[in-house]
């Protein structure tokens, strides 16, 4: 069966500036985005890919409502750190932690590296499900450098330490309008709304 995008969109997150975030970059082309709000259960993430991670923030949503649902699972990966913190970048150095406490954790321990190369990724991966259809899984990604000290008010989680090198400036000082652009959410879900269309489009025929 074919995904049914008829009705409004949930979107699993708890956090109101991704939401904000994935509409704007979702626009009115499609079926709006609504936040799932208190819907919206805990869901462990346990798993060690973006994928599984994403597709089982869906799947909860989707299974309690019965609407449609958009997750996301993202991370940055710093090449001096073997690619961490990765999949778990939401949870470092611990659950608790706030986005400050986990910008100040990547740079200490790079800086504890000494001068080493500061190239890194940010990876997101979109999964958009619907009950009895099959699931819409797009990835996303930019590469960078990490700053040597946040800088920006704009963006969230690690945006004020991920340079994007053609403009020499981070995520948190470029602002949301420039950064979807480019950003890993971005290009996650621009293919994720390419393929979105098409399944609509099979479902109308």
């Amino acid at each position: 069966m074919t995904l049914d995008v008829s009705v409004p969109i949930l979107v699993a997150t708890k956090n109101r500036d991704k939401y904000e975030e994935l509409r704007r970059l979702w626009g009115d082309t499609l079926p709006v985005l609504q936040p799932a709000g208190a819907q919206y259960p805990d869901v462990a993430e346990p798993h060690d890919s973006y994928e599984a991670n994403a597709l089982a923030k869906a799947r909860a949503l989707c299974a309690l409502t019965g609407r449609p649902a958009l997750a996301d699972d993202s991370g940055l990966e710093v090449e001096a750190l073997g690619g961490a913190p990765g999949v778990h970048s939401a949870r470092t150095p611990s659950v608790e932690a706030t986005a400050q406490e986990r910008n100040a954790y990547v740079l200490r321990r790079l800086a504890a590296l000494g001068d080493p190369p500061r190239g890194a990724r940010l990876v997101c991966v979109c999964a958009l499900l619907a009950a009895h259809a099959e699931p819409i899984i797009e990835r996303g990604e930019v590469r960078g450098l990490i700053a040597e000290e946040a800088r920006g008010p704009s963006g969230f989680g690690y945006d004020p330490i991920f340079v994007y090198e053609p403009s020499g400036r981070t995520f948190g000082e470029l602002g949301g309008a420039l950064t979807d652009g480019v950003s890993h959410r971005g290009n996650a879900v621009r293919a994720l709304i390419k393929k979105a269309r098409l399944a609509a489009a099979r479902r109308l025929m």
